[in-house]
């Protein structure tokens, strides 16, 4: 999450920042037609007035009272050229976004109807709301890769978008910039990054699409039945239950697959009361969707020793945005808008990535001296060895 420099605004700071702008903007070029019940906007001391010297008990009527003015501004410059300016088209904005026509009156929507991503404040309308970690952030959100070897790392790509961009549109973004590789390519994830449909996408592109945890229900899958099945994905039928008996019929339709399995093998079955199936007139039924059996499978591969090894690998990643809050500021950033920030975030990775070369390209030089140092160290003891005896 990266915040956006602009102040916090309530409800009410929204509406009367808007109405204010458009005012004098009114005042430069246009004064004749501003009206004097708006031009106290223009008095010293109006916006403290209006906002911080009020009472609970008397939001709701200055909040009527200001949307009402904004709504009077909207129809004075609407043809007029002062239509064109920014300011116009900000406030057009705020009067979609919080306001609904309702017989033939303009009326503001209750405070829960309004989106994440309306308008937080006129000097960045580009930022959005978001609550996460149950705190709400105003801004942006930056999505980082890194690739390395046992070698080398390097931050190859990062974005900035709005912060109500989700984590698995970066991901599927990621994977498309990626493209089709070569070779095998293993791609670590947060939780929040991942789902069953990015890793099929990913596997087309010769990716593997790695955890390091899951979201959603907390529900014990690995323990399930259904996951000791045997599913043919390419036919996309089920080939055998746990028992190694094949079904008299298996189908895969709207992301599910189902198996019929006769009674009188399965009624002799030691595993039957494990078995997930369900008892009909004739046969046995076993469905499970495709999601979930795969999550399954997934979270039983997790626990092993050889998939930890590699999940652990994506703890070099988690120190970045430490470091650019640290020692790069990139909360306070100079600027406002979405493309000027992502700009600036770049120079700030660019700088990451100079540090690390430079420390590199030292320690292979300090790394190559004392393997010069060592080696001659060592014919040094040898010759002294030999003189002594």
């Amino acid at each position: 999450m990266v915040s956006s420099s602009c102040k916090k605004l309530s409800r009410l700071e929204i509406i009367y920042s808007c109405n204010k702008r458009l005012i004098k903007e009114i005042q430069k070029s246009s004064p004749q037609i501003l009206p004097d019940s708006l031009k106290v906007y223009l008095e010293e001391g109006h916006r403290n007035e209006t906002i911080y010297r009020s009472r609970d008990k008397d939001l709701d009527s200055k909040l009527k009272a200001l949307t009402a003015d904004a709504v009077k501004l909207y129809h004075l410059c609407k043809g007029q050229s002062i239509e064109e300016t920014e300011a116009f088209n900000i406030l057009a904005r705020m009067l979609k976004e919080q306001t609904v026509n309702k017989d033939s009156m303009v009326k503001l929507k209750p405070s829960k109807e309004v989106r994440p991503d309306s308008l937080q404040n006129p000097t960045d309308p580009d930022a959005t709301y978001r609550t996460k970690g149950n705190k709400g952030h105003v801004g942006y959100v930056a999505n980082i890769v890194k690739t390395f070897d046992e070698d080398h790392k390097i931050i190859t790509q990062y974005d900035l978008k709005q912060n109500t961009y989700s984590d698995q549109k970066f991901s599927k973004d990621t994977i498309n910039k990626l493209g089709k590789q070569e070779n095998e390519v293993n791609m670590l994830v947060d939780g929040a990054y991942y789902s069953h449909d990015l890793s099929k996408e990913a596997k087309e592109n010769n990716i593997n699409l790695i955890p390091t945890g899951l979201v959603g229900r907390s529900v014990n899958e690995e323990n399930a039945g259904f996951k000791d099945f045997e599913i043919d994905e390419k036919e996309q039928v089920v080939s055998k239950c746990p028992m190694g008996h094949k079904p008299v019929k298996s189908t895969f339709k709207r992301g599910a697959y189902t198996a019929h399995f006769t009674k009188e093998i399965c009624d002799s079955c030691p595993n039957f009361p494990n078995c997930p199936l369900k008892s009909q007139k004739k046969r046995y039924f076993f469905q499970v969707t495709e999601t979930k059996f795969h999550r399954a499978k997934l979270m039983v591969e997790m626990k092993t020793d050889e998939y930890k090894k590699i999940a652990s690998k994506r703890a070099g990643v988690e120190g970045i945005p430490s470091v650019l809050r640290r020692r790069y500021n990139i909360d306070h950033l100079p600027v406002r808008g979405l493309v000027r920030s992502k700009i600036h975030l770049g120079f700030k990775i660019s700088a990451i990535n100079c540090k690390r070369l430079i420390k590199s390209r030292l320690y292979s030089r300090i790394k190559a001296l004392a393997s010069i140092f060592h080696r001659h160290l060592s014919k040094i003891f040898c010759f002294q060895v030999t003189a002594a005896a």
